[in-house]
């Protein structure tokens, strides 16, 4: 099966939908971040354990967005891929 950029993102849920329980959430998720400009040309995006990745990556490149939530690893890591290869 073919990942399309639409199908994976269909199958992100909200932020709303999580509670935080000390640093991760319940259920466990996984983000799709934006980067910032400093983290190069050929990474834009990252992403890891909700929220525990996002200040990692705060920390290491000033700034970051949550773009995706999913409970999934494995979507979140094939979202990332796609949207680094410039899926549209």
């Amino acid at each position: 099966m073919t990942d399309t950029l639409a199908s994976l993102i269909s199958q992100a849920i909200s932020p709303n939908a999580v509670r935080l329980d000390g640093s991760l959430t319940i259920p466990r998720t996984y983000g799709v971040f934006e980067l910032s400009r400093s983290a190069g040309t050929t990474r834009k995006f990252g992403y890891g354990n909700f929220p525990v990745r996002q200040t990692e990556l705060l920390k290491e490149f000033g700034a970051c967005k949550l773009v995706h939530l999913f409970k999934k690893r494995d979507l979140a890591q094939r979202t990332a891929k796609l949207l680094n290869e410039g899926a549209a």
